[in-house]
């Protein structure tokens, strides 16, 4: 998209299960699509194995010989780069030791550390400007964090995005619908115990909203923390706590969570949403953010017809130039 804003698509909503997305020639189709929709740069979002080769940069390296050999395959689908990857700590991964880790856990905070060097490698040589990264675990497992744990967590945090500096990159905590930092206070707590030098926040605007956060209204009181943009439309809040519930991630983005919700992220402009897209990208103007603004909807039954929906958005309703 040519604008003052920085424009890039998401590509988890091309992996819906395990087994998909995996193929080189899959990839190259998605790339093309998203090319073609008027998006030069995308996000990749962190996994685990070769099932997710295009979500860890050593299964990454591993298939393309090289960073620049990845470029090339980028290059390959009329796609300029990447912007972002979004990482998250609390999943686990095979590539480190197969268990989930805890940011506010000081114990492990060093193996959290040595991970992030492998991402924040990966993105230098890539050319990539930010790490996103999930900040807490899900609530339902730690249930919300007190004000000792989220500094606990943010002292990690303050060290990763160091590390991100003295590499060039920024480092973005994603807000995330169910997680221990869930309501504005924590997140005040969060703020106010990371460096705003080193540490950045993600606005997503489908997920705050889900929660029962205004995005708009949250951007504009604290504009100068917000460095990453996750800009996706929901029609539903988490008014029951769902997001407290055992296994949250599966009873409520995978089933109906006893509610008939089969999908939470829809499409921008979606009859009956609820996140006011033209008023952030105005906020977004008025308080000239530079960070990367990236449309995902990543529970989407048709990726290409999603991000040819959104792009059309953008054309038609926001002015913006394919």
């Amino acid at each position: 998209m040519k604008d003052t804003l920085k424009w890039a698509y998401a590509l988890n909503q091309w992996k819906p299960r395990m087994d998909a997305f995996t193929r080189h020639e899959d990839q190259l189709r998605a790339f093309k699509v998203t090319s073609a929709a008027g998006f030069d740069y995308v996000e990749l979002a962190s996994g685990s194995g070769r099932w997710d080769n295009l979500a860890r940069p050593e299964v990454i390296l591993a298939n393309h010989g090289s960073a620049e050999g990845f470029l090339d395959f980028l290059h390959r689908g009329s796609l300029k780069g990447v912007c972002s990857m979004f990482w998250d700590p609390t999943a686990p991964a095979e590539e480190d030791d197969g268990m989930p880790h805890n940011p506010a856990d000081f114990d492990q905070h060093a193996t959290i550390i040595r991970t992030s060097r492998v991402f924040i490698d990966f993105l230098n040589a890539v050319g990539a400007s930010t790490l996103v990264a999930r900040p807490a675990p899900p609530a339902w497992i730690t249930g919300k964090l007190s004000d000792d744990a989220i500094k606990t967590a943010a002292d990690l945090w303050n060290e990763v995005g160091d590390l991100a500096r003295q590499a060039g990159l920024h480092l973005a905590l994603h807000y995330d619908c169910l997680s221990s930092i869930h309501d504005p206070d924590q997140l005040a707590t969060l703020l106010g115990a990371a460096d705003p030098e080193l540490v950045g926040l993600g606005v997503d605007t489908a997920e705050m909203t889900i929660a029962g956060i205004d995005p708009v209204a949250f951007y504009q009181a604290h504009a100068d923390r917000v460095t990453h943009i996750h800009l996706k439309d929901t029609r539903h809040q988490d008014s029951n706590n769902q997001y407290l519930k055992p296994n949250a991630e599966i009873a409520m983005f995978q089933g109906d969570s006893g509610n008939h919700i089969q999908r939470w992220f829809y499409e921008l402009g979606t009859p009956n949403g609820l996140v006011d897209t033209p008023a952030l990208v105005t906020a977004l103007r008025e308080h000239s953010y530079n960070g990367w603004t990236v449309v995902e909807s990543d529970q989407t039954p048709d990726p290409a017809e999603t991000t040819l929906l959104n792009s059309w958005y953008l054309q038609n309703e926001l002015d913006i130039p394919k």
